[in-house]
């Protein structure tokens, strides 16, 4: 009998659960999300080069001199300490794509990837890969152009899906023929041929799409010929990063910079192999989102590689449980506040400058398109002062449970009732055996 009352109640209780789970969503300021994005990633450009903040070193303590790419560091949301977890080509665009920190080419074949995502959201994925262009990154992609010999002198490769628009694959097809026109034993020309294709598709493209880039030169550059080529063909990326930027800009497209690894120096660079790997100048890579919806910040801190994945999607305003909003960078420039309650309820948000947002009839809400400052949250004749600064959850469902007593009404929390219905079953439970050996 108690046991059959218990699962009554438990019944009860998870129907209305379910009843009133779904969030409610209420926008104080609409910031309309990018229509699309670019993704690039400069091969084997560590952060310690680009950055201004940082001195590389070579494996014998030698100093190397950076280089100024004002068009990287001088606007956007630029992240300070960006780590891989793996300085390796493969198995960083691997987290790169997914977020994993133990991902692998096998991984980024699963579904569980940003161009998963995205093709759900109707984005068409797009790709240029010098680097990183392992199969299944390949079978991502609507459309891709990539170089299988990695060669400055190669022939690049196109592919594409059988529903990929006419209009797009002309476009691949002429980007993969112009790559003669730069080819050569230019380091430098070979990444200008990714960054012109992609600033040119920026502007041609005409539906909802996500491109990545990789740009190999500079890797090549110091696997083959050491720091100052290397620091020659970075140094070269400016005037081109700024074209693509400006293009991006234009269309109100999303940009993003990073690298898969970064780089260290003996006589020639590494960063793969023992000697080069638990180096600050392999590890740690450059990371800068701009355009709307990104912030002109500088984020200090120490920060993953595997945050880039959902960083991306928070940026273009898509949620997805297998990229975990709460794992995104807050490089946004408008936040969203979640307030959680204990069961269906009204809600106000009060802030300066802020006309009252308010919703009823649900348990969980999410204000969006919030600017950093103080807000005030009304629920229950209760207010809850907030401070926003980037994506925060405010959970009411303890304080709820208190505040809707009455005066001088005995408060009983439900994990009391909870622990109180266990113990009841357990007792029922040992009855009933204990029935069972008497009968014995």
């Amino acid at each position: 009998m108690i046991l059959a009352l218990f699962l009554i109640l438990l019944s009860a209780s998870s129907g209305n659960c379910a009843a009133h789970g779904e969030m409610a969503i209420l926008t104080a300021e609409n910031a309309a999300a990018p229509p699309g994005a670019v993704l690039l990633v400069m091969d084997g450009v560590g952060a310690s080069y680009v950055y201004p903040e940082f001195q590389a070193y070579s494996i014998t303590g030698r100093p190397i001199p950076g280089i100024k790419l004002l068009n990287l560091t001088s606007r956007g949301a630029r992240v300070l300490d960006l780590r891989v977890p793996v300085p390796s080509t493969s198995p960083a665009h691997s987290v790169l794509v997914t977020g994993q920190r133990d991902a692998d080419e096998a991984l980024v074949g699963t579904g569980s990837t940003v161009f998963d995502t995205l093709r759900e959201e109707g984005f068409l994925c797009l790709a240029l890969l010098q680097r990183g262009d392992f199969q299944n990154m390949l079978e991502e992609q609507d459309g891709v152009v990539y170089f299988e010999d990695n060669s400055l002198c190669g022939d690049p490769t196109l592919g594409a899906r059988a529903d990929l628009p006419p209009s797009v694959q002309l476009m691949l097809q002429q980007w993969r023929n112009a790559f003669a026109a730069y080819a050569g034993s230019s380091y430098a020309r070979y990444n200008r041929w990714g960054l012109d294709a992609a600033a040119d598709m920026v502007g041609r493209l005409d539906q909802p799409f996500f491109l990545l880039v990789n740009i190999g030169g500079a890797d090549s550059a110091a696997h083959a010929r050491g720091a100052d080529q290397y620091l020659e063909t970075i140094s070269a990326l400016d005037a081109p990063l700024g074209r693509l930027m400006e293009a991006c800009q234009e269309k109100g497209v999303l940009l993003g910079v990073t690298a898969d690894h970064g780089m260290s120096f003996s006589n020639r660079g590494g960063h793969a192999s023992a000697q080069y790997a638990e180096r600050l100048e392999s590890l740690r890579i450059p990371l800068v989102f701009v355009g709307d919806p990104a912030d002109d910040l500088i984020l200090d801190g120490i920060w993953s590689q595997t945050a880039v994945a959902p960083t991306l999607l928070r940026l273009l305003g898509i949620d997805d449980p297998r990229f975990p909003a709460d794992r995104a960078l807050p490089l946004a420039r408008l936040a969203r506040l979640t307030v959680l309650l204990q069961g269906p309820q009204s809600v106000e948000l009060n802030g300066t400058d802020l006309k009252a947002i308010k919703g009823s009839g649900s348990s969980a809400y999410r204000f969006e398109g919030l600017k950093r400052g103080t807000y005030t949250v009304k629920a229950l004749d209760a207010s809850h002062r907030v401070d926003v600064i980037s994506d925060q959850v405010l959970d009411l469902r303890r304080v709820d449970q208190a505040s809707a007593r009455q005066d001088g009404e005995p408060f009983v929390p439900r994990w009391m009732v909870g622990s109180a219905l266990i113990v009841l079953i357990n007792l029922a439970g040992l009855l009933v055996v204990w029935r069972v050996w008497r009968g014995g």
